[in-house]
């Protein structure tokens, strides 16, 4: 299906075969078979009715019904039983109508043993070795039943018979070599779709991140379509659409950036897969012509679009089409799999209270952390944080307001760090910040900086409870060369400060 917009108006196209000729208006070559064949069936109706064919009158009688029959079944059937439309079928039709007509007029001259040659071209027309194939052995079998039935079966033994059997021999073989070549390439054309689908699929099975599926699937997107530069775009939850891949721009060329490219409105009632073609929007005073737009959608909901810049409009085959829907099929279900799988990484290291990283992720990005300034030689510090009297808090209020006490401490810390750094629960009420590329005094700055906000939480009593923080802190090398070591160092200052604060209050 290929959609192009007209002004705000979408107008949908169904090509198959000869689709732009249809669109202007203009009939297709199967048409004008169809319409060439109509037009002989009637203009042999009034040649049998007024002697210009010469068949004894009550054989041209039967000829007539029949033929007139069968012209009204064309005409009238195909409309009200849709079986009657199958090219198929209208073949095998006409096989059976000529058949019985030349059978009827009983003379090896009827001229109506050419209509045997229209269903040939016919099906021939039509890409149909088969039926073209039928056609010509009904008519050689009509042909020897005619030549038998006039009493002289002893012309099968002259030259012209061994002549035409010669000919119509050669003729039965090509058209034979012929319905060969055609399963060879059909088959050749199913083969190269199976291995499509195998490749695709086993690329796809190796990538469980959204951003890779979407690299790869815009990739194959190109391949698919033949053009040189595009880019995919995922739905956030609310909606909107944010690059997610490009592939083919040239900045440096002062190229559009596909980041404001603005996609189509998803058509209603798609299945994914779908063409949307429309005007690109114009960059410097130039434009593309076209952008070619897929939608990759699952259980009616969008989940990509793909979308390519072409110079010029784009006809794409039904082929090309097949495999554009089949891409999108295997895409939208990695597409789910691998959000499935980063929800599940992502849940497996965060703390589900807090939303903030958990014990593991700490260790994993402390130990990354460290070998980075192995490397490097930045330093590296970790500090260790504690709500002072947490215990009374769960003890007095109950365990509902101490929860919404951790939550708003880790909302707190979570608002005052660098995006380079990290901060995780790593159990009850203790928390730890990892501080990249940060010496003993920068620590010390931030943490007092984090620190130094009052954190209210209401105690369920019509009042609100002010909380504070205690925190130590480690700084590598000087404090230690492993994660161990350093947050041992931290706990160690941690416990100091809380001494202090006991001791003051």
């Amino acid at each position: 299906m290929l959609i192009a917009p007209g002004g705000e108006r979408e107008c949908v196209i169904r090509y198959v075969g000869y689709a732009e000729r249809q669109w202007n208006g203009t009939r297709t070559a199967e048409e004008w078979i169809s319409l060439v064949r109509v037009v002989l069936l009637l203009t042999l109706i009034p040649a049998s009715w007024f002697g210009l064919i010469a068949i004894p009158r009550p054989a041209a009688d039967t000829i007539m019904l029949v033929l007139g029959g069968y012209v009204i079944l064309l005409a009238v059937g195909a409309r009200r039983v849709a079986i009657l439309s199958r090219v198929d079928l209208i073949i095998v039709l006409d096989l059976l109508v000529v058949t019985l007509v030349v059978l009827v007029s009983g003379n090896i001259n009827s001229p109506f043993l050419y209509l045997y040659y229209l269903i040939i071209l016919e099906a021939a027309a039509r890409f149909n070795l088969r039926q073209a194939l039928a056609a010509a052995m009904a008519m050689a079998g009509v042909i020897m039943i005619l030549w038998i039935r006039g009493g002289h079966p002893e012309t099968l033994d002259t030259t012209g018979f061994r002549l035409g059997a010669f000919v119509a021999s050669g003729f039965f073989l090509a058209l034979l070599l012929g319905v060969l070549v055609q399963e060879y390439r059909v088959s050749h054309d199913r083969v190269e779709e199976l291995l499509f689908d195998n490749d695709l699929a086993g690329r796809l099975s190796g990538e469980l991140r959204v951003q890779g599926v979407a690299e790869l699937l815009l990739r194959v997107f190109l391949d698919i379509t033949h053009l040189s530069k595009g880019a995919a775009y995922l739905p956030t939850e609310h909606g909107e659409l944010y690059l997610a891949a490009a592939q083919g721009f040239a900045w440096e060329a002062e190229d559009p950036s596909p980041a404001f490219l603005k996609m189509p409105v998803v058509p209603s009632g798609t299945y994914g897969g779908e063409v949307v073609v429309l005007p690109s929007p114009p960059h410097n005073g130039r434009s593309d012509s076209v952008m070619v737009c897929v939608p990759v959608v699952r259980n009616r909901e969008l989940q990509m679009w793909l979308c390519g810049l072409s110079v010029s409009a784009l006809p794409l085959s039904d082929a090309v089409q097949r495999r554009l829907r089949r891409m999108v099929a295997q895409g939208a279900s990695a597409l789910e799999a691998a959000r499935l799988h980063e929800k599940v990484r992502e849940l497996a290291a965060t703390d589900s209270l807090t939303g903030v990283a958990n014990r593991r992720s700490f260790f994993d990005r402390i130990a990354a952390e460290l070998a980075r300034s192995h490397r490097s030689g930045h330093p590296l510090s970790v500090a260790l944080l504690d709500l002072n009297g947490f215990k009374s808090i769960n003890d007095d209020y109950g365990h509902g307001v101490g929860d919404d006490a951790l939550i708003r401490v880790a909302m707190t810390l979570a608002r005052g760090m660098r995006t380079s750094d990290l901060l995780a629960r790593l159990g009850g009420d203790e928390f730890a910040v990892l501080l990249p590329e940060s010496t003993a005094s920068e620590a010390e700055k931030v943490l007092a900086r984090l620190c130094a906000a009052e954190i209210l939480v209401p105690n369920g009593q019509q009042g609100e409870l002010s909380l504070r923080l205690s925190w130590g802190a480690a700084t590598w090398p000087q404090d230690g060369a492993t994660p161990e070591q350093l947050l041992q160092v931290a706990d160690h200052h941690l416990y100091a400060m809380k001494k202090r604060v006991r001791g003051e209050t």
